[in-house]
């Protein structure tokens, strides 16, 4: 219990309070903030570098659930070495009032209306397959899994379980029995793929790491009260605390919202990415708060690696980054540079390890 209490600090909270807390930036400007919104960014940034860390260990085939803790803990021991006494806010520092309970309120209701999720582990249709990949990087550490029956096949055999597609040579798994939702890439080595792109299978082997199966499970559950909450504090600085309130728990008890909530998918995901990296961009552009710039391209080239939809995000996002250069607002290039290399490595990422994933829509 308290190696599992341990383990969600470090990965969810520790190294995004200390980056947080970094006095770069303008951190007396940040540090104005509202209590509540401080904590959601020390949590979302935490989990933008986890997601960041094991993204890049399993795409080398070199995760291990432990060795993520490792690297979050040499982290933040780098940072609290760096910093030392200068991570302590200073007196502009706000206190917490009585719109934290707001935050407060929606994890309640989250934890109440979402918990417990569905026990779907297994089967050919999405749920089954986000679950198997996440399982599948908690126990091999990699993007791609090398099935050694496959391996097996004869060559005149294999069209008994796998069909080619003429057009591009790709091994389709969807129409086999045996592969229903993966990709067989290299039928000779028995190199298999997921159908979907891994992010939120990633966030599946952490859970697994936290918790076992029931924290595979849990993870679902956990996004979509983040996507509340990214919502609230993202309506808050549009609009105001009390509509931001009112829209989030209209969108807490959306009986699409609980569906969800309790089964395996990715858009909860999105959701959850998509409108923190909105608040983080809004936060660089907008309130001109340099330390947002990159926290916004990380989150937004991580929804790549949620669902390849989110380009369309992207592209609001851009036209909006252009706007505002003709109403003679300069570019971030705190933004602008991770921006580019996060859309490098999303490219790299499809035309690599999600190679298929890419070429049937092209095809049809």
């Amino acid at each position: 219990m308290l190696y599992s209490l341990f383990s969600l600090i470090l990965v969810a909270y520790l190294p995004g309070a200390l980056i947080f807390r970094s006095p770069t930036f303008e951190r007396e400007r940040r540090e104005r903030l509202a209590t509540e919104e401080r904590v959601f960014w020390a949590i979302i940034i935490s989990i933008a570098v986890s997601s960041t860390i094991a993204l890049a260990l399993a795409w080398f085939e070199f995760y291990r659930f432990e060795r993520l803790l490792l690297i979050n803990g040499f982290l933040s021991g780098v940072i609290v070495a760096l910093y030392r006494q200068r991570l302590r806010f200073e007196g502009s520092a706000r206190l917490p009032n009585g719109t934290a309970l707001a935050p407060i309120a929606l994890i309640c209701l989250g934890i109440w209306l979402y918990f417990p999720p569905a026990e779907y582990l297994m089967g050919g249709k999405d749920p089954g397959v986000y679950m198997n990949e996440g399982l599948q990087i908690a126990q091999s550490g990699s993007l791609v899994i090398t099935d050694s029956l496959l391996a097996s096949l004869p060559s005149e055999s294999r069209d008994l379980f796998i069909s080619e597609q003429p057009e591009s040579g790709i091994q389709a798994a969807h129409t086999g029995l045996r592969f229903m939702g993966y990709f067989v890439t290299d039928p000779d080595s028995g190199t298999v793929v997921g159908q979907f792109p891994h992010l939120y299978p990633i966030w599946i082997a952490i859970g697994y790491g936290l918790d076992s199966i029931d924290g595979a499970r849990a993870v679902v559950g956990v996004w979509a009260i983040l996507g509340v909450l990214a919502l609230y504090f993202l309506g808050a600085r549009l609009v105001g605390t009390i509509p931001a309130l009112i829209g989030a728990l209209l969108l807490s008890i959306h009986v699409v919202q609980i569906w969800y909530s309790r089964y395996p998918n990715s858009e909860l995901v999105l959701q959850a990415v998509l409108l923190t990296g909105l608040l983080a961009f809004a936060r660089a552009y907008v309130d001109e708060l340099e330390f947002f710039g990159p926290v916004a391209a990380t989150l937004l080239g991580l929804s790549m690696f949620v669902r390849f939809p989110a380009v369309l995000c992207l592209l609001a996002v851009v036209g909006a980054m252009l706007i505002s250069t003709a109403d003679n607002r300069r570019p971030r290039a705190s933004f602008l540079a991770p921006f580019v290399i996060w859309q490098m490595l999303a490219g790299l990422y499809f035309l690599t390890i999600l190679k298929p994933y890419v070429a049937l829509p092209i095809e049809f």
